[in-house]
């Protein structure tokens, strides 16, 4: 279902004059120079093709015949290549420039085999090239350009005199388009994908650009050991595929993920997603906004990502009028439309497939629009109002390094906020182990209350618990009774009650000393907490107003239970940070009064 998906999105591509992408038989590669020959083949320039944009030096991309996919030894490509196939240097472990004489002498066999008899200027002037090179560190024109061919991309063929590159001439590609070079392998099979009988991949293309996989790509179909294959069949031929739906399901993931809009990536997993619509880019813009916002991020975000402004701004619009219970059709949208939803993460050589989804547009939003309901907390509005999944793990990781972020948690969030499951019971951990932790990084903040806001939110929905439901507000519920959250209300009440009277200056509040083991084990700390709390009322100006509401709480208290377990625990943390929020609001509104 997902290679067909893949398969029947790159023909809508190839409908697309727009979209870029890559013909049968060709690669879209990134080319950082060209070699320029004469008529005698000889070399006499190497051509920059990098533009520079700001401190980046980005190179072009460019249309060649299809490359191969490399996993070990020396394998050539057809007239564009790295400098150690086309020139026949390298660098040795330690950095040092080297010859590469078996991986030139690889391309020069490939290349003469393919251009010899081509009625073409270029393809004759580059078997001059072959015949003649010999690889070399002390030619001048390599010298003065070996840094940059070594730390480039790809190279290609330009002849002095001539417009355009070679691989460009229309003889080479008449020959590359019928060429057998791009269809080497014979087995005849029915291809699983498209039904028909067709020339069967024995390996398929390489997906590149999934966050923690190798950098030269890795497969979401592949056999490489004999435990894995049957019938006396080898590597891919175990799962018949067809070259030609293999290049077509290769092209569109590689597209999709190279995407701005259509791709996001969380921790090790990254996200691919399409609407299956002609012109089904507004959509994708939407779901990529929603699915990370970039707002607020303070040049923190995950990746350097350019979705359109004024686009970004219509699907923040878009999701608050779905938040808001509005019909996603009335702006514009059919919610009907099918929307492909694909979670791959690194797994060796190959890829793994955490989630995969299928589903409406509309649903979609939906799920999403609730996810960000569910996250609404008081006091979020001053992050943006909408933080991203990203954002959220960053909070929940240990010292707030992304690298930290547990590797599953990426996946287990973005399939839970698109299928309105419970949210992972991991996530939720952390989040009270990040509140009970001291230290710069740690602590109860907007973005780890409300994880727990949404945790208990989600679990009493689906639990078909309504009146807790209803219990776990925005904002502060003086009407909420649980126990818990009355602690919780109790010691920021507390804590309060300390700053009023010795200053907001002191080393160290009795959040800093004590919040861990209240919120945990209770009856063993606030005893000797409201025993400082007479000093401290006594002390304060505002120590009256201060007892009253102490006073309030303590009259809806039970007792001081000995402990309290996970659930509870993210009740008390919810209380302190709704009573915090509502002391911060008051003496806001106080000062503006007096203003």
């Amino acid at each position: 279902m997902i290679l067909q998906a893949l398969n029947e999105y790159y023909q809508k591509l190839m409908d697309d004059p727009e979209s870029g992408v890559a013909p049968p038989g060709y690669s879209p590669v990134k080319i950082t120079h060209a070699v320029v020959l004469n008529n005698e083949g000889e070399l006499i320039d190497i051509l920059p093709l990098s533009v520079q944009q700001g401190k980046k030096s980005i190179p072009q991309k460019m249309m060649v015949p299809e490359q191969v996919k490399r996993t070990s030894g020396v394998s050539a490509n057809i007239l564009c290549d790295n400098v150690s196939y086309v020139l026949g240097i390298d660098r040795n472990k330690n950095g040092e420039p080297e010859l590469a004489t078996e991986k030139f002498a690889d391309f020069r066999r490939k290349n003469e085999i393919f251009l010899n008899g081509i009625p073409s200027q270029g393809a004759q002037v580059i078997l001059k090239f072959l015949q003649r090179w010999v690889p070399t560190l002390s030619h001048t024109i390599i010298g003065r350009s070996l840094d940059a061919l070594l730390n480039g991309n790809n190279i290609v063929f330009k002849i002095d005199g001539m417009l355009g590159y070679v691989h460009e001439d229309a003889k080479v590609k008449e020959k590359w388009d019928e060429s057998d070079d791009n269809h080497t392998d014979k087995t005849i099979g029915q291809c699983l994908i498209l039904g028909e009988k067709l020339p069967i991949a024995r390996i398929h293309p390489a997906i590149k650009g999934v966050v923690g996989a190798q950098t030269s790509g890795a497969s979401i179909v592949s056999f490489n050991a004999d435990a894995f294959t049957s019938y006396g069949k080898s590597q891919s031929f175990n799962a018949p595929v067809s070259i030609k739906a293999a290049f077509a399901y290769g092209t569109a993931l590689n597209y999709l993920i190279a995407s701005d809009t259509n791709r996001v990536r969380l921790a090790d997993t990254t996200m691919v997603f399409w609407a299956d619509k002609k012109g089904g880019k507004a959509e994708e813009t939407v779901l990529a906004w929603c699915l990370d916002p970039v707002v607020a991020e303070t040049g923190e975000e995950n990746e350097k990502r350019r979705i359109d402004p004024a686009a970004a701004r219509h699907a923040k619009a878009v999701l608050d009028r779905v938040k808001s219970g509005l019909p996603v059709g009335d702006a514009g949208f059919d919610p009907d439309t099918r929307c492909y939803l694909l979670g791959l993460a690194p797994n060796a050589a190959r890829l793994s497939v955490r989630f995969w989804q299928v589903s409406s547009f509309g649903d979609v939003l939906e799920k999403i629009a609730r996810h960000y309901t569910d996250m609404d907390i008081a006091g979020i509005e001053r992050l943006g109002g909408t933080v991203s999944p990203w954002r959220t793990l960053k909070a929940l990781a240990v010292l707030e390094d992304a690298k930290n972020i547990p590797p599953l948690l990426g996946g287990q969030l973005l399939k839970t906020i698109l299928s309105g499951q419970m949210y992972p019971q991991p996530i939720y951990n952390a989040a009270i182990i990040r509140c009970r932790t001291g230290g710069e990084h740690g602590g109860v903040n907007t973005i780890r209350a409300a994880v727990i806001k949404a945790f208990l939110t989600r679990k009493y929905r689906i639990q078909k618990q309504p009146e807790r439901e209803a219990m776990i507000t925005v904002s502060l519920n003086e009407n909420n009774t649980n126990n818990a959250y009355l602690l919780g209300r109790l010691f920021s009440l507390l804590e309060k009650a300390q700053k009023d009277a010795l200053g907001s200056n002191i080393n160290a509040t009795i959040r800093d000393r004590y919040f861990g083991a209240a919120s945990a084990t209770p009856g063993s700390v606030f005893p000797l907490l409201l025993r400082l709390s007479r000093h401290h009322l006594s002390k304060s100006e505002y120590g009256n107003l201060s007892e009253r509401k102490i006073q309030e709480v303590m009259n809806g208290l039970d007792a001081f239970p000995a402990h309290l377990n996970m659930e509870e625990q993210g009740l008390f943390i919810l209380g302190y940070y709704h009573q915090n929020q509502a002391n911060y609001t008051k003496n806001e509104n106080n000062e503006q009064k007096e203003g």
